[in-house]
């Protein structure tokens, strides 16, 4: 997993860069009409899945009684960082695409072993660590002479950028004592080989499911299902949508 740390500065760029880029896109039924190969470039999420609308939590900071649970059960936690599940997220994407008509992604090796990739401009994320799958960069969409060097290098004449924001929150209980949800929003946006934006969309889920939480701990494995299930919700959502 690879981390990216980014200052405060990139707010506003990246805030007017994702209003410029959502108002020209499309419903998805004409950018997905075709069956040529897209490239996914990018797949990226917030380092630290951390609880909804809170700041961090280190399990050092908590109290005695959170510290023995952690001690005693080597599966409990109170942080799961996304490095946990963003490489099973990536495998079951591109499998849950295969098994649909309307995308058709390209090669993953083609892509990421192109000069293009490898000269790309990364993305500086603003204010917060950012965590990428397996091999993947951390691609700047706004970067158009990515997009026209890797359509003249593979021929592929369209690129996906997925990121994710994962968190997590407590119902039925108080003081991080109840129900544990995994919450998953991912951004799915689609350009042309003169990066220009076809296609921006913004899809959000809640896990199915829920485990006990018990004064900030929970089972980690058990987490992790619980956004892995969160993750197919979105990904069937997306089907759904361009399907339309």
């Amino acid at each position: 997993m690879k981390i990216s740390h980014t200052p405060f500065k990139f707010v506003l760029g990246a805030f007017l860069a994702v209003l410029l880029g959502s108002g020209c896109t499309s419903s998805g039924s004409a950018v997905f009409s075709q069956r040529d190969p897209i490239a996914l470039v990018s797949f990226v999420s917030n380092a630290d899945i951390n609880w909804k609308g809170e700041d961090p939590v280190k399990p050092g900071t908590l109290a005695v009684l959170t510290g023995r649970a952690l001690r005693q059960n080597p599966d409990n936690t109170v942080v799961t960082g996304a490095d946990e599940v963003l490489d099973a997220a990536e495998l079951l994407f591109r499998t849950t695409m295969a098994g649909s008509v309307q995308i058709n992604l390209a090669e993953k090796e083609m892509v990421l072993n192109s000069s293009a990739y490898r000269n790309a401009r990364l993305n500086q994320y603003p204010n917060r660590d950012m965590a990428s799958a397996g091999d993947y960069s951390f691609i700047d969409y706004r970067d158009k002479n990515f997009s026209s060097a890797l359509a003249a290098e593979t021929g592929i004449q369209r690129s996906m950028y997925l990121e994710f924001n994962l968190d997590k929150n407590v119902t039925k209980g108080i003081a991080k004592n109840g129900n544990l949800w995994a919450n998953v929003e991912m951004k799915v946006r689609i350009l042309d080989a003169q990066g220009k934006t076809l296609y921006y969309k913004i899809i959000k889920s809640q896990s199915p499911d829920s485990i006990k939480v018990s004064n900030w701990v929970y089972s980690q494995s058990g987490f992790i299902a619980l956004v892995e299930s969160a993750m197919e919700d979105v990904y069937r959502e997306f089907l759904y949508t361009i399907s339309k």
